[in-house]
């Protein structure tokens, strides 16, 4: 009967031990694992915030600054193929209005030629179709910067409320009570960061879709001058 009782004891406890590390009695920046993937913690949640945010900037950026690209390589085919700039013009234009890709070039030209002009082409299609779409993104992207800027103090006190939780448990290793103890003492700090990099990316895309309306129109100008 002791034997009995000593092994629910210890049953007991390793049940409890388990059920506090799983609350957060281990380190309180661990990441989680669920169903194979890894769920970010909310310290690191919040710390990835400026950087998404970043990439979403620079993903709108990125044709407005293809646009004068293209438009160089477009303008350097005719001499480097010896194509009719006209040609080159009527193409590019009707790429511009619609879309569509599609070589018509008079004389003998080679395939290479033919296959880079296609290849200058789709990239145009391309730059066009984002240029156009960027409003939209800005939209998109501004009230997704409304969630965060609500998401942000949230964020914060999950990582205060549960690195506290860590550095508290009993059963917390040294390293995981030294870990939660500094995501308490810098969770304001990280706060304020994010917080001004949400602030920083609203001022940052309000320019944009009068940036990349002013190139698609540069951009529709080149052609006309080719002729």
């Amino acid at each position: 009967m002791k034997v009995s009782l000593k092994l629910v004891a210890v049953s007991l406890m390793v049940g409890l031990s388990s059920t506090l590390v799983a609350c957060g009695g281990g380190a309180a920046g661990t990441a989680k694992v669920n169903s194979g993937a890894v769920e970010l913690t909310a310290m690191e949640e919040l710390q990835a915030i400026p950087k998404d945010l970043d990439k979403d900037i620079a993903e709108l950026t990125k044709p407005i600054e293809e646009a004068q690209a293209v438009a160089d390589e477009i303008g350097n085919l005719p001499k480097k193929h010896h194509i009719s700039a006209g040609d080159m013009a009527a193409m590019s234009k009707a790429t511009f209005d619609n879309g569509k890709v599609e070589v018509k070039v008079n004389g003998d030209v080679s395939a290479e030629a033919k296959a880079e002009v296609e290849a200058t082409l789709k990239k145009l299609a391309h730059v066009v179709a984002e240029l156009k779409a960027t409003p939209g993104k800005v939209t998109a992207l501004t009230e997704k910067l409304v969630k965060a800027t609500a998401k942000v103090p949230v964020l914060a006190t999950e990582v205060t409320s549960k690195a506290t939780l860590a550095a508290s448990n009993p059963f917390g290793s040294a390293e995981g009570k030294a870990k939660a103890s500094l995501e308490i003492s810098s969770v304001s700090k990280v706060q304020a960061d994010v917080s001004k990099s949400i602030g920083d990316a609203q001022s940052k895309i309000t320019s944009i879709p009068g940036l990349a309306t002013g190139a698609l129109t540069k951009l529709g100008a080149s052609f006309s001058s080719m002729n």
